[in-house]
């Protein structure tokens, strides 16, 4: 019973993949030795007398051979004389530290999900995992996994604490049991990448003389303005107030949604797509709340006003118009100066970003990415689970140097593609100590030689460009005081806009964030789903843009419910406890 208990939280996509069968000790990509004849038995302990800060990476006096699920780029290149199982970093790990990796099996990277999840179902785990969100619940929720806690202090760098740390406490939730031990090594997303700003054209502003709007109404009248009152003054009515997603694009998403309309939805405390946790702990869904629905009224009244692209959800490339001039406001998250780059470098648009529209309260509400959605676990039998700190370590203390050595370029083979629990590790809080040391440093206040370059890998060459790139004065961010002449402006400013501009609002205005509180998956949900999130998508586009009325969204409720939805919430509150 618990094992058809396990399969069903895992893809039933992934229980018809018979080509990926065996999830054994053997691989049926080249793996060379089998579990019977390299399974470790007992634990390695550290070499006598090894200092407890040189734990991080010290080298075990015997081998300890780790097994794990390999995940093949089938795009990467192999030089000779080296394999996905022996690589330049499998050969570094078992020198330096006398790790040995062994790969169970090797599944290409985009059928990896579905082997693990085979391997879930069937009870027969590697040791060392690198999972998503949904499977480090069905290991959590089915005691697959020991916990982790016991060699955190001990085992994990600096570097690697700082960066769990630097999520707080919704990072800590995500990786706690429920006797609040630390079942899993995250990579900590970046939290202002779950953040969606407005960003509006200041030169627009300027030319028809408006201020940036931050309520509700202030946007429909600048968004009003923009359409009618020719902001680029070239004589034809051909601008967009508020730009929309593309066909390939979502009106709503989980964290940060570029061309998405959620800072609309969340003016009015609404979030589709979330898992809300009440006041009790019991937890709703989202789109179906009364919020929502008034804010899908007022949404549509902006379309059919022609306030918001008309050609949303239906134009192939929201980017195209953008690029073009012809928007004056669109949403997303900080690193949106990427997106308008070349409008930038041109000179030809002064984007700036802000949290807009508040709510009536005059609070910012944003909902947010989830804290981490990659956990490194170790099942029960591992015998030296503290070997996966080791492995994290050693790539969070090498990876800069192995690039500057040239050792991924001149093997070709990337990190990402060959070392063994890959993850990026980041601060959580990256974009705001960004901008703080940025902003610090060309006031003045501090120099290069006060930061700590260890734990953030593009903040010195960042402080090197910008002293380049910016002129006086130098708190101001307009378009016209960066240096667009420069030979690095090409490469280097769009990274600064997105920190400088996309990140200051993080920084200097106040927020509330909204967390998902379930990003697993039910049983039902494996087979209503997709068609239930297709209702959704389907019924509010529809409203937004005139072709059916909010009374519609009364009807969605209903078949959202009959059709599986208060099936699902009864499970999630069941797993929940609630």
């Amino acid at each position: 019973m618990k094992q058809k208990q396990i399969i069903a939280l895992v893809s039933a996509t992934a229980l018809a993949a018979t080509a990926l069968a065996g999830c054994g000790k053997t691989s049926e990509e080249n793996t060379q030795t089998t579990a019977e004849e390299n399974t470790q038995t007992t634990a390695v302990s550290e070499a006598e007398g090894t200092a407890k800060e040189d734990l991080p990476l010290s080298k075990y006096p015997e081998t300890v051979t780790i097994h794990l699920g390999g995940s093949l780029n089938p795009n990467a290149k192999i030089p000779d004389g080296m394999s996905y199982e022996d690589n330049s970093y499998t050969r570094f790990l078992k020198d330096d530290l006398n790790i040995e990796v062994v790969y169970d099996w090797v599944a290409s990277s985009s059928d990896f999900d579905e082997k693990m999840n085979l391997c879930i179902g069937s009870g027969t785990i590697p040791e060392l995992m690198n999972v998503n969100a949904t499977q480090y619940r069905a290991l959590l929720k089915y005691d697959m996994i020991q916990p982790l806690d016991q060699y955190f202090d001990d085992y994990a760098s600096d570097a690697l604490k700082g960066y769990v740390e630097s999520g707080g406490e919704e990072l800590k939730k995500c990786i706690s049991n429920d006797k609040g031990e630390m079942m899993a090594i995250p990579a900590p997303n970046i939290t202002a990448g779950g953040i969606n700003e407005m960003w509006i054209r200041q030169d627009w502003l300027d030319n028809l003389g408006l201020e940036v709007p931050r309520t509700w109404d202030e946007l429909v009248t600048v968004a009003e303005a923009f359409v009618t009152q020719d902001p680029d003054g070239n004589g034809e009515a051909d601008t967009i107030g508020i730009l929309g997603p593309s066909n390939s694009d979502h009106m709503n998403a989980i964290g940060g949604n570029q061309y998405g309309l959620d800072p609309l939805f969340s003016s009015f405390q609404s979030y589709p797509q979330y898992w809300l946790q009440d006041e009790d702990g019991t937890v709703k869904y989202g789109s179906i709340q009364p919020e929502t629905r008034t804010a899908l009224e007022k949404i549509q009244k902006l379309y059919t006003d022609k306030l918001i692209d008309e050609e949303m959800l239906v134009r192939n490339d929201s980017r195209e118009p953008l690029l073009a001039g012809k928007v004056g406001i669109f949403f997303g998250p900080w690193w949106c100066g990427y997106t308008v780059a070349d409008a930038t470098l041109a000179g030809e648009a002064d984007w700036r970003a802000y949290f807009t529209p508040l709510a009536e309260d005059g609070n910012y509400y944003t909902h947010m990415a989830e804290p981490t959605t990659k956990y490194v676990v170790a099942s029960k039998s591992c015998k030296n689970p503290e070997a996966a700190f080791k492995i994290i370590n050693y790539l969070i203390a090498s990876q800069q140097q192995w690039v500057a050595d040239g050792i991924t370029s001149s093997t070709g083979m990337g990190t990402s593609d060959f070392y063994p629990l890959y993850n990026v590790y980041d601060n959580a809080d990256e974009v705001e100590t960004s901008y703080d040391a940025l902003t610090k440093y060309l006031a003045g206040e501090i120099t290069m030689d006060d930061v700590d370059f260890s734990r953030h890998k593009l903040l010195k060459s960042d402080m090197e460009a910008v002293t380049e790139l910016k002129k006086e004065p130098y708190d101001d961010f307009s378009l016209d005081k960066w240096n667009l002449d420069s030979d690095i402006a090409e490469t280097n400013l769009p990274r600064l806009v997105s920190i400088l501009v996309g990140g200051s609002p993080c920084v200097n205005d106040k927020y509330i964030p909204v967390y998902n509180a379930y990003n697993g998956q039910t049983e039902t949900m494996q087979t209503k789903w997709a068609n239930l999130k297709k209702m959704e998508e389907e019924t509010f586009a529809k409203i937004v843009m005139g072709k059916a009325d909010i009374s519609e969204f009364d009807t969605f409720v209903e078949n959202w419910k009959n059709q599986g939805g208060d099936q699902i919430l009864k499970e999630i509150n069941d797993e929940l406890g609630k």
